[in-house]
């Protein structure tokens, strides 16, 4: 890493030092899911202080270029993955084309009475009762996306008897249970991660994530409303369209 700085430079500070540990990851001193050196050492080559040290190290990790381990440090992010916003596949096979290894985590499988937003959400009568799973899914070891799915019970209860931390919940309903996929909506959004969600996803707690909620239909019936929260320094959103004149 380059150990210069030039104070006379009215460039601040903080950028000199982002911009020399960026030209280390690019040259490869720093490799893929390498940590870098602490604020603390950064401070102390630089002779600056921990505060200007910590903001060059935070504008890479929004940009993306760097990720944190909670209690481990800060290491070079690998390639962040693109969400197909116009495009919709199962998780496994997102993962296969890109040829990761992928597993799954299901974290919490129940029968209950449907909360009254999913109700709406799933055009249910009260009292309806609805599946519930929540899992954690994984590629090359990674945690990248906490999942919490509700399903029409009427519809769904054979999924009960499947095996989930294997099986692809989206090619079950399509192509074992019949279930055609006639209509999706569906809404991104900025949001920060929980404590509790930054641990199942190794990440740091308030980190940036995107989470997406998707209302699937077979028909004009609703069969399953999902929200997925994504790491924010790992995806980002691509689409592509042709725009009407």
């Amino acid at each position: 890493m380059n150990d210069i700085i030039d104070k006379n430079n009215p460039e601040p500070i903080y950028l000199q030092i982002k911009h020399n540990l960026l030209a280390s990851i690019e040259n490869g001193i720093y490799a893929i899911n390498q940590a870098i050196p602490s604020e603390v050492a950064i401070a102390k080559r630089y002779q600056v202080s921990r505060m200007t040290a910590r903001t060059a190290i935070n504008e890479l990790v929004q940009e993306g270029l760097l990720f944190r381990k909670q209690g481990k440090g800060t290491y070079v992010s690998g390639k962040r993955f693109d969400y197909h916003l116009f495009r919709i596949t199962s998780f496994n096979q997102d993962m296969a084309e890109r040829g990761m290894t992928y597993f799954t985590k299901v974290l919490e499988l129940k029968v209950c009475s449907a909360p009254e937003r999913i109700r709406k959400g799933l055009k249910l009568s009260a009292n309806s009762k609805v599946i519930y799973i929540k899992r954690l899914r994984y590629a090359d070891n990674v945690p990248l996306l906490l999942e919490e799915r509700y399903l029409n019970y009427s519809l769904c209860k054979r999924i009960l008897k499947e095996n989930l931390d294997e099986e692809s919940i989206h090619n079950l309903l399509i192509y074992k249970y019949k279930l055609a996929l006639t209509k999706v909506t569906q809404f991104i959004q900025a949001k920060n991660l929980s404590k509790k969600e930054a641990n199942l996803l190794k990440a740091e707690k308030g980190s940036a994530a995107l989470y997406l909620q998707r209302t699937t239909y077979t028909h004009k019936q609703p069969v399953t409303l999902v929200t997925y929260l994504y790491r924010g320094d790992l995806y980002r959103v691509y689409a592509e369209f042709e725009p009407y004149e």
